[in-house]
């Protein structure tokens, strides 16, 4: 039994890093989708992503999503989470449009991992150790040189408005991530359920996968809601065209609702500092689609950057003498690494 137990808890920052990961991979076809659809405006694939897939989570959990809403401990970082996750679909395509692709999207993925730092130092008082600030800036850089090896220009608009906007998205986004974690260790049956060794039988009742999904579920559900308004106002002439549809559902069931359910198991077992860091994997994944799919050309430099950025991973995932990578999220106290 003990060593059973040890196993498991061992496992759990390795299964969480792999979710992560896998999620981030999905989200880094989400440019590449976007290519088959010409001329549908940002803003209303952000609306049409997260709003269809927030539709699509909520109806998928069901039963749990209601009781994340219903459940005064979670209520209140679903709650907290959705209207994070509204500001961040619209403050990211802003910032692409103001600042251009390549700023924008540097600003807005890179400053989420730094963001997510400080909200959880302020909200959970826990202090970042010297292995996530080192992992943080060796990704963050290789994001930005694979980032500005694929700049297509400097785009339009206001460049501090841009500026702005990208951060306000970074910070949302980190926000995010922590309000879901939260609401998960709110909910009960999402912690104390012990989670089954891999190859044994799952855990007799258990429901701690459950209450996370039903967590993610009511976040991305309440958010649906103005993102589909959004997405009916302003993407009326796209949403008539036959042909971008294959594009939508690609994006709402594959990067939102996959990615976003994998992201959920990820943040039960690593904390969401460690997952914004981990979901830099995205970018790297854009770059290689876009030269094999798109036919972009990365060069010596962008693929630079990617060596960076896998180096950061890797350093992150490295297990510590305590044993997690990001500590236990459903433990008490600061985390003992990240």
């Amino acid at each position: 039994m003990t060593d059973g137990a040890a196993v498991a808890r061992s496992s759990r920052p390795t299964g969480g890093v792999a979710a992560v990961l896998v999620a981030a991979a999905v989200w880094g076809t989400t440019g590449t989708a976007t290519h088959f659809a010409p001329g549908v405006p940002a803003v209303v694939f952000g609306a049409v992503t997260f709003g269809l897939g927030g539709l699509l989570l909520a109806a998928t959990t069901g039963r749990s999503t209601l009781r994340a809403l219903t459940r005064p401990g979670a209520r209140r970082w679903v709650v907290l989470g959705a209207v994070s996750l509204v500001v961040y679909a619209v403050a990211f395509y802003a910032a692409l449009a103001d600042a251009g692709v390549s700023l924008g999207t540097t600003v807005a993925i890179g400053s989420s991992p730094l963001f997510a730092g400080l909200v959880e130092w302020v909200g959970d008082a826990r202090r970042v150790t010297g292995k996530w600030v080192l992992a943080t800036l060796v990704s963050v850089a290789g994001m930005v040189v694979v980032t500005l090896a694929r700049s297509e220009g400097d785009g339009s608009g206001a460049l501090l408005l841009g500026l702005g906007s990208a951060l306000l998205a970074g910070l949302t986004y980190a926000t995010y991530s922590w309000a879901v974690a939260r609401g998960m260790r709110a909910a009960p049956s999402a912690v104390r359920v012990p989670l089954p060794v891999p190859g044994s039988a799952p855990a007799p009742g258990g429901r701690g996968g459950r209450s996370g999904q039903g967590v993610i579920g009511a976040v991305f559900g309440l958010a649906a809601v103005p993102l589909v308004v959004l997405a009916i106002v302003t993407g009326r002439d796209a949403l008539v065209v036959g042909s971008n549809w294959p594009v939508f559902l690609w994006l709402a069931l594959v990067p939102t609702v996959l990615g976003h359910s994998l992201y959920a198991v990820g943040l039960r077992r690593v904390s969401a500092s460690v997952a914004t860091v981990l979901s830099l994997f995205e970018p790297v994944v854009a770059a290689v689609l876009a030269v094999l799919v798109v036919g972009e050309r990365l060069g010596v430099v962008g693929w630079s950057g990617i060596g960076l950025v896998v180096a950061g991973l890797a350093l992150l995932a490295l297990p510590s003498r305590a044993g997690a990578a990001g500590g236990d999220p459903a433990a008490p106290g600061p985390a003992t690494s990240r």
